[in-house]
């Protein structure tokens, strides 16, 4: 009957991967971060109105943009579909 081994090759790897489990010493990133660090609060830079206010516009005008050009990548991949199944029912009637 075959398969004894590759089940005996399966039973190994499992055993192989609970003793890289065992292994590990941290269960969790919180535990890692707790750990590591001591703190689990995030300290973040403070910013002045002007400056947020420049971020924010910063950030609306890269997605504006990131919308234009996946609307225009649509818009070519519909186009050349198109040709594209024009060309094979032109070439199959022909």
């Amino acid at each position: 009957m075959g398969g004894e081994g590759s089940m005996a090759y399966a039973i190994k790897s499992l055993k192989q991967n609970r003793a890289l489990l065992k292994k590990r010493k941290f269960k969790d990133i919180k535990d890692l971060l707790r750990y590591e660090t001591e703190n689990t609060q995030v300290n973040f830079k403070k910013v002045s109105p002007t400056e947020l206010f420049k971020i924010k516009q910063k950030i609306r005008k890269e997605a504006k943009q990131q919308k234009r050009m996946l609307a225009f990548i649509y818009a070519i991949s519909i186009l050349l579909s198109i040709v594209f199944i024009f060309f094979i029912f032109w070439w199959v009637s022909s």
